[in-house]
């Protein structure tokens, strides 16, 4: 009797498995549609600002003088 019960369900949960999995894709692919928000952004004299600025300038500089250091390693040869 359980044999029975499972081969007459199996269609309609497989069924009920797909239909939930096409609306959450639905639901996915609407959500991806629409344009992200756009964070909130400190006012530009705030003190975040300037030390956000100060750290972009530190890695900046840092990756410059890497740069510079590696250029000459290579030497006049290999720089062009």
């Amino acid at each position: 009797m359980f044999a029975v019960v499972c081969i007459v369900a199996t269609p309609f949960v497989f069924t009920a498995w797909l239909i939930q999995r096409v609306l959450d894709h639905r639901t996915q692919m609407a959500a991806l549609r629409q344009p992200a928000p756009r964070p909130a952004l400190p006012a530009p004299s705030s003190p975040e600002v300037e030390q956000r600025l100060a750290n972009l300038e530190a890695i900046v500089s840092s990756l410059d003088f890497d740069l510079a250091v590696k250029m000459r390693e290579m030497g006049p040869s290999r720089a062009a």
